[in-house]
């Protein structure tokens, strides 16, 4: 994972207003974890943009079924890409 996105996508959240006191690379983004709904989705992706980091539409639907880490690891490769 990068450790510079991870950062960025946590304060992000702490941002957005969500608890990122216990945030793991297992906690799911969605039910069970962060709860993120798509319009939650698509504010968190949208900082993310300065980062070079850009999902469609569609992939944006599938994102609260990944984790943390998943997420991370997945922003982390198109920001690199």
């Amino acid at each position: 994972m990068s450790a510079e996105l991870e950062k960025v996508i946590v304060d992000a959240l702490r941002e957005m207003h969500f608890d990122t006191s216990s945030i793991n690379p297992e906690t799911p983004l969605g039910d069970g974890g962060l709860e993120l709904e798509s319009l939650s989705i698509a504010e968190l992706v949208m900082q993310l943009d300065g980062q070079g980091v850009e999902f469609t539409d569609e992939e944006m639907e599938t994102l609260p079924g990944l984790t943390f880490g998943e997420f991370v690891n997945e922003a982390a490769r198109r920001a690199a890409g």
